[in-house]
């Protein structure tokens, strides 16, 4: 797979960083004020799906983005 937008490659990165703190903070939270409900335990299933896609999205975007920020480091340097 090959991106070639710097914008999109940085942006689909952020955007996995962003579900996966946000969906780990629902599930922690989650945990800690109720487990005992048919709504919190579907709560916690949810944000673990959604860890899940965040991390795949950062798993993708990671070389493209390591490989950008060593061109604009080297273009600097």
């Amino acid at each position: 797979m090959s991106f070639t937008d710097p914008f999109f490659i940085v942006s689909s990165f952020l955007a996995g960083v962003f579900m996966c703190a946000m969906s780990g903070t629902l599930t922690l939270l989650t945990l800690l004020l109720e487990t005992k409900n048919a709504n919190a335990e579907f709560v916690i299933l949810v944000s673990l799906i959604a860890f899940g896609f965040g991390a795949a999205t950062m798993r993708v975007t990671s070389n493209p983005v390591q490989a950008w920020l060593i061109d604009v480091w080297s273009a600097i340097v």
